[in-house]
């Protein structure tokens, strides 16, 4: 039992290392171009899960801590699209 609450408690702090990043994206027009943006955030190390929100010009991503957001957004830009983090 002692066991299982040991790795418990690490799988939570590991969880729990995740940072929040806004961005703002310019250029996405459509469903297509919010795709390509997840994937291309999708592919930067360390990103572990991209909200994009494309009404609003905005994404938001869960990465580990210590990910670079410029990093995000050259990726983003790689894509052909506008990017800068938001606070």
């Amino acid at each position: 039992m002692k066991k299982v609450l040991l790795t418990l408690a690490a799988f939570i702090s590991l969880a729990s290392a995740d940072e929040l990043v806004n961005l703002k994206i310019e250029g996405m027009m459509c469903p297509a171009c919010a795709k390509t943006v997840k994937e291309s955030l999708g592919g930067v190390k360390g990103v572990s899960e991209a909200s994009i929100y494309l009404k609003e010009g905005r994404a938001e991503v869960k990465a580990a801590t210590g990910t670079k957001p410029a990093a995000m957004c050259d990726a983003v830009k790689k894509a052909g699209y506008g990017c800068a983090v938001s606070k």
